[in-house]
C-alpha cells in the first residue's frame, strides 16, 4: 500500500528535528510575545498595555513588508534552511540582549529586532513542511509540530517562571553562571537569557537534520529579482485559484489569534484582577488543550482535507471569543481557556497545510511569504485596533478590554465567509514533488 503523500518516507530524524524547532520557537513566543516581556514592559518599565500593542504592531509591519520577498528569494536560490539559520541566530542573540535593557526605548528596540528575526525565520520553517511530509502526511506532521510547540509552552512557563519567582534559588543553583539573575526589581527580565538558550538548543537539530530538497534548479539572484517575482505572482494571481481568498481570510482570522495570544495575560489581570501565578496556571491549562487540539486536528486534516477542517476551526474561534468576552467571573475563563487553546493550536496546523495545498511546488517559499504577510498584517491590525479601542474606551475600565476582544468575532465571521470561496484541495502533489527532489537536497 502506498504511504500517505508520496512513496518515499522521510526519515524520522528529519521529521522530529523539524517538529523540535516548533518546540523551540514557541518558547520564544510564550515568553516574549505573551507573558514575561509584556509584563516586564508594563510592571517594571511603566509602559501601559496600549504601548505593548503598538510595539507589536510596529515590529509586525517590518515583517509583513519583508516576508514575501524573503520567501521568493529562498525559492529562487532553493535555500530555505540556510535562511532559517540566518534569522534564528540573531533572534536568539537579541532575546538574550533584552536582559541588558534598562529603559523602555532599549527594551522596545531589542524586542522589535528580535521579533523581526523570529517571525522571518518562521517563513522558511513553514516552507520546509513539504520536505518532511513525504510518506507521513502533511497534516499529521504539522500537527506534531504545533503539539510539540505547545508542549514547549508548558515546559517554558514552568522552567522560566522559576527564574522570576525563585531568583535567589536559581542564582545559587547556577553559581558563577547565574550572576546575571536579578534577585529584586526587574525580575521578569530574568526569563530572557534562558528563553534565548532554550530557543537555540532546541533549534539545533533542524539546522543539521532537516532536508532542503531542490524542486528546480537554483538561480543566482538578488533581492531585486525576488521583488520582481513577487510582483509577477501578484499580477497573475488568477493563475492560483483560491490564493487571494485564503490570504484575506488568513488576515482576518489570524487577527483574532494574535490578539488573544498577545493580550491573554493582560486581559486576565485588567478585567478580573488575576494574580500572575493564576494567569500562568490558566495559560498552562489552556496550552494542554492547544497541544491536544493540534494533534487531533492534524489527523483530521489528512482525512477530511484542510479546508473543511479550517471551517471547524473558525467556528471554534467564534465560540471561544464569545465566551471570553462575556465571562462574568474568573472561573469562566477556565471554560474559555481550553476552547481558545484548541482553536489556537489547530489554526496553525491546518493553515499551513492549506497553504501547501494551494502552492505550486516551486513557489512554496514565496507563498509562505504571502502567508507570513497575511499573518503579520493581522498582527499589525490586531494590536493596533486593540490599542486604539483600549485608548478610546479607557473610561470604561475593564469594559474596554471586553469591547476589544468582542470586536474580533466579526473578523472571524468575515474570514469564514471568505474561506468558503477557497477550493477544497489537498497537499499530496506538492509533497510528492519535494520527495522526488530529495536526491538533490541542499544541507
Amino acid at each position: 500500500m502506498a504511504t500517505p503523500e508520496g512513496r518515499r518516507k522521510v526519515p524520522r530524524l528529519a521529521v522530529w528535528s523539524w517538529v523540535l524547532y516548533d518546540f523551540a520557537n514557541t518558547v520564544f513566543s510564550i515568553s516574549i510575545l505573551s507573558f514575561f516581556f509584556p509584563l516586564w514592559l508594563a510592571d517594571e518599565l511603566g509602559a501601559g498595555a496600549n504601548v505593548f500593542n503598538y510595539v507589536v504592531a510596529a515590529s509586525m509591519l517590518l515583517v509583513a513588508l519583508a516576508a514575501p520577498f524573503l520567501g521568493a528569494l529562498a525559492d529562487l536560490r532553493q535555500r530555505r534552511k540556510a535562511y532559517l539559520i540566518a534569522f534564528t541566530l540573531p533572534a536568539v542573540a537579541l532575546t538574550a540582549g533584552m536582559d541588558l535593557a534598562g529603559s523602555v526605548l532599549a527594551g522596545v528596540a531589542l524586542f522589535v529586532a528580535a521579533n523581526f528575526a523570529y517571525q522571518s525565520a518562521l517563513v522558511f520553517y513553514n516552507a520546509l513542511l513539504p520536505a518532511v511530509s513525504g510518506g507521513r502526511g502533511a497534516g499529521r506532521v504539522s500537527g506534531y509540530g504545533v503539539a510539540a510547540g505547545y508542549a514547549g509552552t508548558i515546559f517554558a512557563l514552568v522552567l522560566l517562571n522559576l527564574f522570576v519567582t525563585e531568583p535567589e534559588s536559581m542564582r545559587s543553583l547556577l553559581g558563577l553562571f547565574g550572576r546575571w539573575i536579578e534577585v529584586e526589581g526587574a525580575v521578569n527580565s530574568n526569563a530572557f537569557v534562558p528563553t534565548a538558550s532554550l530557543y537555540l538548543l532546541f533549534s539545533l537539530p533542524a539546522f543539521f537534520f532537516v532536508p532542503d530538497p531542490r524542486v528546480r534548479s537554483p538561480r543566482r539572484v538578488g533581492p531585486l529579482d525576488a521583488y520582481r517575482g513577487v510582483v509577477s505572482t501578484l499580477r497573475h494571481a488568477r493563475l492560483y485559484p483560491g490564493l487571494g481568498a485564503f490570504v484575506l481570510s488568513t488576515v482576518l482570522y489570524s487577527n483574532a489569534a494574535n490578539t488573544v495570544v498577545a493580550n491573554m495575560a493582560l486581559y486576565g489581570r485588567e478585567v478580573f484582577g488575576m494574580a500572575q501565578e493564576d494567569i500562568r496556571n490558566l495559560l498552562l491549562f489552556s496550552t494542554v488543550f492547544a497541544a491536544l487540539g493540534a494533534a487531533l486536528f492534524g489527523l483530521l486534516t489528512d482525512g477530511l482535507g484542510p479546508r473543511r477542517v479550517l471551517v471547524l476551526v473558525l467556528l471554534s474561534w467564534l465560540g471561544a471569543i464569545s465566551l471570553a468576552a462575556l465571562a462574568a467571573a474568573p472561573w469562566m475563563l477556565l471554560l474559555a481557556g481550553p476552547l481558545v487553546g484548541v482553536a489556537l493550536g489547530s489554526t496553525w496546523v491546518v493553515s499551513r497545510v492549506m497553504l501547501v495545498a494551494l502552492s505550486p511546488p516551486d513557489k512554496v517559499g514565496e507563498f509562505f511569504g504571502f502567508y507570513g504577510l497575511a499573518g503579520k498584517t493581522s498582527a499589525i491590525l490586531g494590536p493596533a485596533i486593540t490599542g486604539l479601542l483600549l485608548t478610546v474606551f479607557a473610561d470604561l475600565g475593564p469594559g474596554a478590554f471586553r469591547i476589544a476582544v468582542s470586536a474580533q468575532a466579526l473578523l472571524v465571521l468575515a474570514a469564514l465567509l471568505l474561506l468558503l470561496r477557497v477550493p477544497d484541495v489537498r497537499p499530496e502533489s506538492v509533497v510528492e514533488r519535494f520527495s522526488q527532489g530529495e536526491g538533490e537536497r541542499r544541507s
